[in-house]
């Protein structure tokens, strides 16, 4: 017992989302969508993607996205990605999708 205590002193904390990342803003074609981090143990802002239906939006990185028409019909969502501050790894989290957009 003695030595699995041991063990576990010094080791590297695991990078984990305390509050998921989330996605405000009307799902409406032409409104802008805005993207949170949610909050990182253990771990910093390494960037971020915006998805239709589970599929990556090309060129869609920012902390905004304008919804477009190519979405009407569709959810979109939003994926934060942090470094783990103790290996350099990364973790990430998806957001909740918003409503199906409209026109």
């Amino acid at each position: 017992m003695a030595r699995s205590a041991a063990r576990s002193r010094g080791f590297m904390v695991r990078s984990t989302f305390t509050a998921a990342p989330a996605v405000t803003g009307a799902a409406q074609v032409g409104q802008t969508l805005t993207g949170t981090n949610g909050t990182i143990a253990g771990g910093v802002f390494a960037g971020r993607r915006w998805f239709r239906d589970g599929s990556a939006i090309t060129g869609a990185t920012g902390a905004t996205y304008v919804v477009q028409a190519a979405d009407v019909g569709k959810r979109i969502s939003q994926e934060v990605t942090a470094t783990v501050t103790s290996t350099g790894g990364k973790v990430s989290q998806r957001s909740a999708p918003t409503a199906v957009v409209i026109a």
